[in-house]
């Protein structure tokens, strides 16, 4: 099996629990986890047992060294990580609700990740990769964008399947508005799309339905919390209800999705899935994501196959 190389934000994560009473004070309290959408779905596909590499830029700081450490961990090649030598690893707090829902506040100006260009990325990350992932984040300003539009050239160049999860941060974007025109841009670059209900509405009534993106695209999955998954294609529609689970944190939830999709398409021709492929490779998925939100952080909750397999249902392997 080829590598899936995913490329992007690595970042931590400071995750709210509870919150504290001191002096009169209400303080809230956080743990520190690995995270960033791209990096949680290389440490997905490493967590499985799936060869996983990872393209990105981190500080030369502590919050850096913590995440190497950690993708490592996971068994993600690492090799092709870049360390900045001036600008700060970028840092996320997650903010849950009572339902595991969760909201961010990103710490991300100036930070190592939105500064590489294209001569960090070097033609061996390319040269083997079966399927090149991204996600929004590194839309967000012209430099970034340009950079993961040549990325993506170059992925492409190297006969990799392109991998697009949607995965919208309003408060990365200037002035917290989503340019949909860049969003429309690069979804026609993409063979596979994973994207929310939110997400897809959204883009829809930003006047770019779904039926267009099927021109390029090959494959849409859109997923909707604890409801069904649709599986689109230009064949048809197929839908499929996830596994019921106590939800903890959904933090990583679509990350896990993402990356037990990508390991089930990953080798495979997108234009001869059957039926039963589809629905096989989306139950996979399902059950990746469902293991996921079941626990607290991103990457300490993505499943191993063993965990996965507790969930799988039956008619989906």
């Amino acid at each position: 099996m080829k590598p899936i190389l995913c490329f992007g934000e690595l970042l931590i994560d400071f995750l709210n629990f509870n919150t504290t009473e001191e002096g009169g004070f209400q303080l809230p309290e956080f743990r520190q986890y690995p995270g960033g959408a791209p990096a949680n779905v290389a440490a997905a596909v490493g967590r499985l047992g799936a060869p996983a590499r990872f393209l990105g830029q981190v500080g030369n700081d502590r919050f850096g060294q913590f995440l190497t450490d950690a993708m490592k961990q996971m068994q993600v090649d690492m090799q092709f990580l870049k360390v900045h030598p001036t600008a700060h690893t970028p840092l996320a707090y997650v903010f849950l609700d009572a339902d595991g829902d969760r909201s961010f506040e990103f710490l991300r100006h100036q930070s190592a990740d939105v500064l590489m260009t294209p001569d960090d990325l070097p033609d061996a990350a390319f040269a083997d990769a079966g399927l090149f992932h991204f996600c929004s984040n590194t839309l967000t300003d012209e430099a970034i964008a340009r950079t993961t539009e040549v990325a993506i050239t170059r992925a492409r160049a190297a006969g990799a399947t392109i991998s697009f999860d949607v995965n919208l941060r309003h408060n990365l974007w200037p002035n917290t508005r989503v340019d949909a025109d860049v969003i429309g841009q690069f979804l026609m670059l993409a063979d596979i799309v994973k994207v929310s209900k939110e997400e897809a509405d959204w883009i829809e009534q930003g006047g770019f339905p779904m039926k267009d993106w099927l021109a390029t695209v090959t494959a849409i999955w859109v997923t909707d919390g604890g409801g069904d998954i649709r599986a689109v294609t230009r064949q048809g529609e197929h839908r499929l209800t996830p596994p019921k689970v106590k939800v903890v944190d959904t933090t990583a939830g679509g990350d896990a999705f993402t990356g037990g999709l990508l390991m089930a398409l990953n080798g495979r021709d997108l234009a001869q899935l059957t039926d039963k492929d589809i629905a096989s490779v989306t139950a996979f998925a399902a059950a990746c994501g469902g293991v996921a939100v079941s626990r607290a952080g991103a990457l300490p909750s993505l499943p191993t196959w063993s965990d996965v397999e507790q969930v799988w249902p039956e008619q989906g392997r």
